[in-house]
């Protein structure tokens, strides 16, 4: 009897295993991004004849794209810089972060052929940088949500947001998928610990040869603004390096210093700004000598090319033509001229507003050394004190 329910029981599990499917493993992902959700969504609102700075949503033109999730736009006779709401993409400005300049790139090929942009403000008005915040739409499309289904960034503080759950879920949806930032190697980005070793000078004489590849350089700090160094080698030739929220002991005036790991960037873009080092860790830091004097390069202003940028030089009998104080950023702007008519800002930071107005009057005369940048698009002198400032 034993014998027979045994045999019955290998028959039933035979059969019952005969009509189980093929083992066909894990279920496959589709790693395919879709704009459905962007493809979907319209706007629910009106923008005819109201402005977006008065009425918190208007039809706007694209100034200049700054990268995947900041743009300057004009309306009303005003430009002003936005930051997009909701998301967060990778950085390509003051650092290089993988998939950052891939999705500057792809904001910047949306804003720039759109043919109608649209703001619309939700919450806080501005950030705490003075930059407006915005669901930016274009051509009927909203952005933000399609950088998030494209995978240049997540949902980034969209709680108690108009779009808060569309957003989560596009979110949850293409984290699945491994894509870009969710788990792809950015072709374009070099992952390298070290980098290649350029001079300085030859970051000044062919800066687009080194805009996607990890840097070392070997320098030295020639003067400090604001707490970041200028770099400058024996060629003459300068950069400025931004620390960002890393220091080291070793970043002092004087000190010649071996750093890998950095990256060529520009601020506020490379068409009106400066070029800069960013990606400084302090681990990546060898100080090579200490007490090393640096002394200006002699200039005069007429002759300043782009490759001087970053340079530490000094400027002759320049006068004061006008003297411009920020009450936002407590900075002076000074413009001076020298014999030729030819034009130089000074940009100081920390001068006490009554010291400066006091020192800098229309027409007086200085010799004033200091390194040279450039915004939006006009020379200057980064100081942070007088100490290289001689009136004549």
């Amino acid at each position: 009897m034993k014998k027979l329910l045994v045999l019955l029981l290998l028959l039933i599990g035979g059969t019952l295993s005969a009509c189980k499917p093929d083992d066909e493993g894990p279920e496959e992902i589709d790693t395919n991004l879709y704009t459905t959700r962007t493809d979907s969504l319209q706007m629910d609102f009106t923008y005819d004849g109201k402005e977006f700075i008065a009425d918190g949503v208007g039809e706007v033109t694209l100034d200049k794209c700054t990268d995947g999730d900041t743009a300057q736009f004009t309306s009303g006779g005003g430009t002003f810089p936005v930051r997009f709401l909701g998301i967060d993409t990778p950085e390509s400005t003051y650092r290089i972060d993988p998939w950052g300049k891939e999705a500057s790139a792809y904001t910047c090929d949306k804003l720039e052929n759109a043919t109608t942009i649209v703001l619309e403000a939700d919450g806080d008005r501005q950030d705490g940088y003075g930059r407006y915040l915005a669901w930016v739409w274009y051509d009927g499309r909203l952005l933000n949500l399609e950088l998030v289904e494209q995978a240049y960034t997540g949902a980034n503080n969209v709680s108690s947001t108009k779009y808060q759950d569309i957003f989560y879920d596009a979110d949850f949806s293409v984290q699945e998928t491994d894509r870009r930032i969710w788990g792809e190697d950015d072709p374009n980005f070099d992952y390298s610990l070290d980098g290649t070793q350029v001079t300085i000078e030859e970051l000044a004489t062919n800066p687009d040869l080194y805009e996607q590849t990890k840097i070392v350089i070997v320098g030295t700090v020639a003067v400090e603004v604001n707490g970041d160094p200028y770099m400058v080698d024996g060629s003459g030739y300068g950069i400025y390096l931004y620390l960002g929220s890393n220091n080291s002991v070793y970043v002092e005036p004087g000190n010649e210093l071996r750093i890998e790991g950095l990256n060529l960037t520009y601020y506020p873009d490379k068409e009106t700004g400066s070029p800069q080092l960013t990606g400084f860790n302090k681990r990546n830091i060898e100080l090579i000598s200490e007490g090393n004097e640096v002394t200006p390069r002699e200039i005069e202003v007429g002759d300043i090319e782009l490759i001087d940028l970053g340079s530490y030089v000094q400027v002759r009998n320049i006068e004061v033509i006008d003297v411009y104080f920020s009450t936002n950023t407590g900075d002076f702007t000074i413009t001076c001229e020298d014999a030729s008519g030819d034009e130089i800002g000074l940009h100081i930071q920390g001068l006490d507003r009554a010291e400066g107005e006091a020192l800098f009057t229309i027409g007086s005369t200085f010799d004033v050394a200091g390194p040279l940048s450039r915004y939006m698009g006009q020379y200057q002198l980064e100081l942070s004190n007088l100490n290289s400032v001689v009136e004549k």
